[in-house]
Formats: structure tokens, sequence, C-alpha cells
């Protein structure tokens, strides 16, 4: 009986490959390559608004699989003749049964040169939004009789070039080399999908090399969609960003059409190259819900660590229950922590506070951080400084730019100010500043160095480096303001920083009654700097004082200045200094010599033609009316020819040079005595009034010698008044004194014969 059945079973089986052998041959007899593809044709015309060329008839082929081959072809946009998809050749597996009923089941699809141009109009309308069912549009629904019956149990495309341009936005960008590798796509399918391409963009900047796997599970038509290990790469570089190796990694992805969505154990690590050095950004979601409202989660952590030569340091985030709120997102708490290196020092502490998230406005607001910073300077010795910090700030995703304010507090200073990103793909910021009062005098000051003599060297260098890398326009405001001992009022400094280059044109300041106005260049990459200013009325004696100065030069000072040099080191700053200067002192006096007092010392060497010489004396100075010089500056050396100045008693023209890098100065002045300065010898002095003497200023800065020129050409007249003077001094000791005491001495001092006549007799 059982051998009964199989004979059965075999005479079925053989029926049936009779039968499907009888359907293939009359399939493969009666196929007709030109007719499908009209067919084709026809259905995106009616179906889509679409036109489908086929370049040649679609063939058949029976092994080792049923399979159409299509040449290359092109579909165009809707009621359009521009192109939108094009392959250079295609194949498409059937399966044979529904053949029979003159239906198409695709079991595969191998698409090579596949090229697509995708468009979002100015409107914000897709122009594939037909095809993906995204738009009404006047066709009737799909029926039984449509040919395609969708069931892909694989899907291979190779050389694939996809294009987006995005009018709305004004951004486009192209994906090529695209290739693609799938399992079963249909109502119900489980598989995996391998997918890599090369992304380019022309603004910003982009080449990037993308690689995906996952495996993934299609549910029912209702059913969401999973994907497990989905794991993305990319290498290359992005806006700026060099060497970039990101890789994002999901544990699993549910999506869902109506119910919400979830993501389970994402990450996401990025490492490159920009232009402040290497860096590395992690972000992390244990889980994510993504619900018809927007998403929500309990915690989000990411950090990012910079491992820049000039900028340094880390900066980690957590976000906390995150949900949404009113159309957009909205986060209980956003924990920042901060710890940065840069060349002025080291920034740490914290702020934190709420978030959100305005998705009609695209727009990241953060209301209000709050939290306390510390900041280090770089140089040894100097204090630690804590404030307490407030800020906002806000990025605007659809303007393309950031902005906000911050306020930092401490026991004597407080700062305010904003900043603004115009551009988030290009970090060039905007600030102002305003500082109530700075001691930078404090901030900066160093403990005595004990280091070798190796160190002074290279603590007298400039550190331009920290100029690099940063894009910066702005100003910085300080009502009192304390640096290199000089107490300054209402600072007004603009800064302009690109490109290495640093300049502040049109910075003012008031000090010591006066003002000055100025405009100051730094260029990082050669060391050169420049410096024009203008200092107008400033009372000059507390200025000197204050900036530590031991000459006690007095009056109201304008001083113009235009120079340039090498800003490498302080030695090569004053070494190298080129340009020019001018000075105007008012109701002013010289330190150092009593013009009046040192001519009376001088009347012997006026009579005798001689020079002398007198030392720098501290308590002593000589008033000037008014003073004016005017300089040329060569390899810091300051040589002028015009100096003069004029008071009651004196008229004094010169010329000379001062060394700025050895201190020194050597000047030749000319002084004519206008009035006889009053005194017992008044009388022999009378004939000098009138009369030049040349005196000449040689030495340090801090205490020069006064040499009185040999009088080889001084006239007869102040010879003659040298003579009288000199004959006109008393005598001290009488002449009869002097001879009394010189014979007394003579006594009781023996001759060598005595005392050894004497020495034989004892």
């Amino acid at each position: 009986m059982r051998f009964k059945y199989l004979k059965y079973l075999a005479f079925a089986l053989g029926g049936l490959s009779t039968v499907i052998a009888a359907g293939a041959l009359y399939l493969h007899a009666t196929f007709d390559g030109l007719r499908l593809a009209g067919e084709l044709a026809h259905f995106a015309k009616q179906r889509y608004q679409r036109t489908l060329r086929i370049e040649g008839p679609v063939e058949l082929s029976m092994f080792p699989r049923l399979r159409l081959q299509l040449p290359a072809g092109t579909l165009s946009g809707r009621n359009s003749t521009s192109e939108f998809m094009g392959f250079e050749q295609a194949s498409v597996s059937v399966r044979l049964l529904p053949l029979l009923t003159r239906r198409v089941v695709v079991e595969r699809v191998e698409i090579d040169g596949l090229r697509m141009a995708l468009l979002r109009d100015k409107a914000g309308k897709l122009n594939a939004a037909d095809l993906l069912g995204t738009e009404d549009n006047n066709a009737p629904p799909p029926s039984g009789n449509d040919p395609f019956d969708l069931d892909i149990r694989a899907l291979a495309i190779q050389r694939g070039a996809i294009t987006w341009t995005d009018e709305r936005a004004g951004r486009q960008l192209a994906l090529s080399d695209l290739s693609i590798e799938t399992g079963r796509l249909g109502q119900t399918a489980d598989g995996r999908v391998n997918a890599s391409a090369r992304l380019t963009r022309a603004e910003p900047a982009t080449d990037m090399h993308l690689d995906l796997e996952s495996a993934y599970r299609v549910g029912e038509s209702d059913g969401p969609l999973r994907l497990r290990q989905l794991r993305v790469t990319a290498r290359g570089h992005l806006a700026g960003w060099q060497a970039l190796d990101a890789e994002s990694t999901l544990s699993e992805l549910e999506w869902a059409d109506d119910g919400p969505s979830s993501i389970q154990g994402g990450s996401l690590q990025v490492r490159g190259k920009s232009t402040g050095g290497p860096f590395e950004l992690r972000a992390n979601a244990p889980r994510l819900a993504l619900t018809p409202t927007g998403p929500e989660a309990e915690s989000i952590d990411a950090s990012l660590r910079l491992d820049g030569k000039l900028r340094g340091g880390s900066v980690r985030l957590r976000l906390t229950d995150l949900q949404p709120a009113d159309g957009g997102l909205m986060g209980g708490k956003l924990a920042t922590d901060l710890d940065l290196r840069m060349a002025s020092g080291r920034l740490a502490g914290n702020l934190a506070g709420p978030i959100r998230w305005r998705a009609a406005n695209r727009q990241l607001d953060l209301p209000s951080l709050a939290g306390d910073l510390n900041f280090s300077p770089a140089r040894p010795g100097t204090s630690l400084l804590k404030f307490a910090s407030e800020a906002d700030a806000r990025v605007d995703l659809q303007r393309n730019s950031a902005g906000g304010h911050f306020t930092l507090r401490s026991a004597q200073q407080q700062a305010k100010g904003s900043w603004t990103l115009p551009r988030l793909d290009a970090a060039a910021i905007g600030f102002e500043i305003d500082v109530n009062r700075l001691d930078a005098d404090a901030l900066l000051a160093t403990q005595p160095a004990r280091g070798p003599a190796t160190d002074k060297a290279e603590n007298d260098r400039f550190d331009l480096s920290a100029l690099h890398g940063l894009d910066l326009d702005g100003t910085i405001r300080f009502g009192h303001l304390k640096l290199a001992g000089l107490k300054l009022e209402q600072v007004k400094l603009p800064i302009s920083l690109h490109g290495g280059r640093l300049v502040s044109a049109g910075h003012s300041l008031s000090l010591y009654g006066g003002s000055l106005e100025g405009s100051l260049n730094i260029a990082a990459d050669d060391g050169r700097a420049s410096y024009r200013a203008y200092l107008q009325n400033a009372d000059l004696a507390p200025l000197l004082v204050d900036f530590g100065a031991r000459q006690k030069v007095a009056g109201t000072a304008n001083f113009f200045v235009d120079v340039s040099s090498k800003a490498e080191s302080h030695s090569s700053l004053l070494r190298d200094l080129q340009g020019l200067a001018r000075l105007r002192l008012k109701g002013g006096s010289v330190p150092g010599i009593d013009i009046g007092q040192a001519i009376r010392e001088w009347r012997g060497p006026l009579g005798a033609r001689q020079g002398a010489r007198r030392a720098h004396r501290e308590r002593e100075s000589t008033a000037v009316g008014e003073l004016t010089a005017s300089f040329r500056i060569d390899g810091g050396v300051a040589r002028s020819t015009d100096l003069k100045a004029e008071s009651g008693m004196l008229r004094i023209s010169g010329a000379g040079e001062i060394s700025l890098p050895q201190r020194q100065i050597d000047y030749l002045t000319r002084v004519t005595l206008l009035v006889i300065p009053v005194g017992p010898d008044s009388g022999p002095l009378a004939s000098l009034r009138g009369v030049t003497l040349p005196i000449r200023i040689k030495g340090p800065f801090d205490g020069p010698y006064w040499h009185l020129e040999p009088g080889a050409n001084l006239p007869s007249a102040a010879l003659s008044a040298g003579r009288a003077a000199v004959r006109s001094l008393p005598r001290v000791i009488p002449k009869s004194v002097t001879q009394a005491v010189g014979r007394v001495v003579k006594k009781a001092v023996p001759t060598p014969e005595k005392a050894a006549e004497e020495a034989v007799s004892e």
C-alpha cells in the first residue's frame, strides 16, 4: 500500500515537472522583450506621468535562473523631460509560475551604473514624492492588475551615483561609488544590508568615505522595522576638520510608523584634526524613545577632548530628563564640566541649567546656565582666580548662527559680555566685554626666577603662537585697569584676530589727566609688530613714578610715536625698532642737574678752557617752560637734531642719540644763560649772559653724567669771566698759616741720618 502512494506521488511530481518545463518552453518561445519594454513605459507614463526609455529590447534568460536583462535606460522627472534616474544596465530575476498568469514577482534586482538626481524645490516639494507614495496625485490607487508584485529577495547596486539639491536651504551634495547589497525586501523580511559610498560637497568642503552594515527585520504591513547591530563609519575631511575617523553604533533600532520607536545602546565616536589640533568626540545614549511627539531619554552623555599644542583640555556634558514639550524638546538639566588649557592659563569649572529645542524655529536655547569657574594663569607664581558665572546661549539652525551672554563675578572684579557666532560652519567669534576693574599686575605677578641663566633668555621671548587658530572680532572695555604699574581708565580695546594677525585699531584710554589713542598690529607668522599712538596732556611725573622710572621728569607731556619692530622677544623688540617719534613737554623740569649751580661750580674750568664732569644728582632739577624734540629711530637708536627747550633763565638746543637696547644717552646740548642766577658771585658771572655753553649728557638713563665740553671756542667774555671768578674765590687757609704748619711738621719728623745716629747711641 505504501509503495502504491509513492507511485502516485511520483506520477504527480513528474506531471508537474512536465507542466513547468512546457510552460518555460512556451514562455521562452513566446516572450516579446519589445512589448514588455513598451508596457513598462506605458505603466510609468500612466501611473506616475514620467517617461521611461529603455535603449533596446528586454532579454530573457532561463539559466541558471529566469532573468530579465534590461539595457541602459532612463526615467524622467514628473511631467518633465529632465532625467531623474538612469542606469547603464540592470537585471531582474523573477519567479516562473506567476509569469504563467501574466504577473511579475521580482526575486532579485541588480543595477549597474545607477544615476539619481534628488531635488527639493524652494517650496519644500521633493521630486520623488510621487514614487515614495508621499504625494497625493490624481493617479488611481494600485489595483491587482499592476505588473509588479514587489517582493524583492535581494538588491544589488554597483557604481551608483546620487546627487541631492536643496533649493530651499541652498545646499548640494553628491554620493558617488555607491554600492549596496541587501537581503530580502518586502512586507516581511529578515536579512542584512551592506552599503558604501563617497560623500562630497563643495561648501563647506567635504570628502568622506561612508560604510554601513546592519541586520534588519521587517514585520507585517503594520509592524515595525528593526535594525540590529547597526554600524556606520566615516573617514575623510569635513568643513575644515581633517583626518576624520567616525563610528556610530546602535545595539537595536525599532522604527514604527505610528507608535513609538526606540534606540538601544546608541554611541558615537569621532576622531580627527582641526586648526586647534587633534580632537576626540564621544556620545552615548543608553536608551532613547522616539515618540510621535518627539524623543525621550533619561540621560545622554557626551565629551569632547582637544589635544592641541596651543589649546587643549576636555568638555563633558550630561543631559537628563529629555522629553517633548510644545512641539519641541526640553531637557531638565544640562550639566557641563570644563577643563580647558590655553596659552594664557587653565580654565576649569562647571555650568548647569535647562535646555530647550524649538522645532518650529529650529532653535536650541540654554536660557540660564550657572556655576563656578576657576582660572589659573600660565605664568608661575600667579594666584588662582575664582568666578561665580551666569550665562545663556542660543543656537539658530535656521539662520546658521549662535550667540549668548555671560557674567563673571569675583571679590574684586565683575565682567559682563556677549558673544556671537555668525556662521556655525566657520569658527569666527564676535564679542563685547565690559570689565569694571582689573589689576593685571596682580594677575600676572610672578615669583623671582631661581632657575639657571638659560631660563632668562627663554623668559625674554614672546610666545605669539596663541594668535594662530583664532578668528575674533570684538571690543573689550575696562573701567579701571592697572597694567605695568600704570593706572588707566576708560580703556576701549578693539580686537580683530584672523589668520594669526592681531589688529587693535582705534584703541583709546585716559591716564593721569590725559588721553591716548593708538593702533597696534602684530603678525604671528613673521613676528612683525607696528604701533602708532598719540598721548596728549598727560601729567608725566606721577606717570613715571607709577611706571617705576627713577628719572623724575615733570610736566605735561604730548607724545607721538609711529614705530615697527620684530616682536620675537623683549630684546629684539628694542634692537630692531624703526620709526618716528615727537615729544612736547610743557611746564616741566629736567632731573639730575641744577644748571645755575653747575655753572657756579664750573667757574674754574671755564677760565682755564678745560672740560668738567658733574655726576647726576637726584635732588636737583632744572625747570623748563617748554621742551620739544623729534626723533628718527633706527635699530633701536633714537636720533634727534632739533632739541629745543626754554625757560625764564635758559635757552637750550641740542642733538644726540638715545640707545634703547643699551639704555644709554649721548646728547650734546647748548645752554644759553638768559638770566644770571642771583647770589654773591652773580657779579663775576654777569658777562656769561647770552653766552652758549656746550654741555654733553652721557651715560645710563638712570644717572647720566653732565660734561662741560672743553671751551676752546668760548668767547673771550666767558674766559675773562671765568678768571675773574677764580680770583674772587676766598682763600680758605691763609699762606702764613700754612708756612707755620710746615715748619712744625719738619721739626717733628727726623731725617734718616739723624734717626740712624740716635739708634746707635741707644
